[in-house]
């Protein structure tokens, strides 16, 4: 058990494996090319080792700056990293220096996750509470989730450091071979490629166009929320509020009264149809949107769930008093 009373999973065990018992294939030859590129390709000449430095140092270079692995300039990464190498002596000792940094920075994350956790489930709890206490409620949210995405930057940003490791250990490679020792050269190689390809992973199609859709329409968007927002805030149920699609329904009408929210609707509508005409109509598309923003998973909007989960509560409270009513006898 953890410090937090959750189980946590057992990590599995496994017996350490032998190459020399591994299953193979049977490998050939391939064509050798013309010109020789510094890289492995699998024909019968080996590559020049001069070439290998070369192709390395120019794929660090490659990363760093079509990538924007760092935001230094690449002669000031350099730099750096031969700095810091000087103090701690070896490449190796460069690697365990970042991995430590990585480490703590993710415990930190998982722990403010958890924090965050707590603060939302909070937040929702307090929904029929009095302004002052939803206000506060908020703002404990909103502070723990300003300080997860700015963790967020730094785990990733450590992560990014792997190209800083590759940079030590092609030094140190590079070292090894002007004092004639390849062989160590190539082990030190094999070391910086292994922490470059921990940040030279290409973004799938799916990721990039992931990505992008994120980021485009978040104007119209944050928009439409500060409207649905400002309308929940003064909103006041009533009997004729029957189910939640009167609710919505009557939330759209609102938004349609002021001027203000109206640009923002339709500039929102603009948006996701992208100009074309549809079959539904703006009521029904408001109505779905506002749906998967209060109830849907992940909702992008934490105070449109609460202040619609409020609503909600006063919608059923209104129900059960209007079935307390006496009747009026007939005559």
């Amino acid at each position: 058990m953890s410090e937090r009373g959750t189980r946590t999973a057992a990590r599995p065990f496994y017996l350490p494996l032998k190459s020399s018992s591994q299953k193979l294939a049977t490998t050939t030859y391939a064509p050798t090319w013309p010109r020789d590129t510094g890289r492995y390709d699998s024909s019968e000449r080996l590559p020049d080792i001069e070439a290998l430095f070369d192709r390395t140092l120019n794929q660090i270079r490659h990363i760093h700056e079509v990538r924007q692995r760092n935001p230094n300039a690449f002669d000031q990464l350099w730099e750096r990293v031969c700095q810091r190498l000087e103090e701690l002596n070896n490449a190796s000792a460069y690697a365990h220096w970042k991995q430590h940094d990585i480490i703590e920075n993710s415990q930190k994350y998982v722990d403010l996750d958890t924090e965050l956790g707590e603060a939302w489930e909070y937040m929702l709890s307090v929904g029929e509470a009095d302004s002052e206490t939803r206000t506060a409620a908020h703002r404990k949210f909103s502070e723990l989730q300003a300080k997860r995405a700015e963790l967020t930057a730094v785990v990733k940003g450590a992560i990014d450091d792997a190209l800083e490791v590759a940079i030590a250990y092609w030094i140190e490679a590079r070292n090894a071979h002007n004092n004639q020792d390849n062989f160590r050269a190539f082990h030190c190689l094999i070391e910086s490629h292994f922490f470059l390809g921990i940040t030279y992973s290409p973004k799938t199609d799916y990721e990039a166009k992931s990505d992008a859709g994120k980021k485009a329409g978040k104007k119209e968007r944050d928009a439409l929320a500060d409207a649905i927002l400002d309308v929940m805030n003064t909103f006041i149920v009533d009997k004729s509020i029957r189910d939640e699609e009167t609710l919505r329904g009557k939330i759209f009408e609102l938004i349609q009264d002021n001027p203000g929210h109206r640009e923002a609707l339709v500039a929102f509508n603009e948006w996701a149809t992208k100009g074309k005409s549809t079959e539904n109509s703006l009521s029904d598309r408001f109505s779905e949107t506002l749906r998967k923003w209060a109830t849907g998973k992940n909702p992008p909007y934490p105070l449109i769930v609460t202040g619609y989960k409020r609503l909600h509560q006063q919608m059923r409270l209104e129900r059960l008093n209007t079935n307390k009513r006496p009747r009026k006898a007939n005559g």
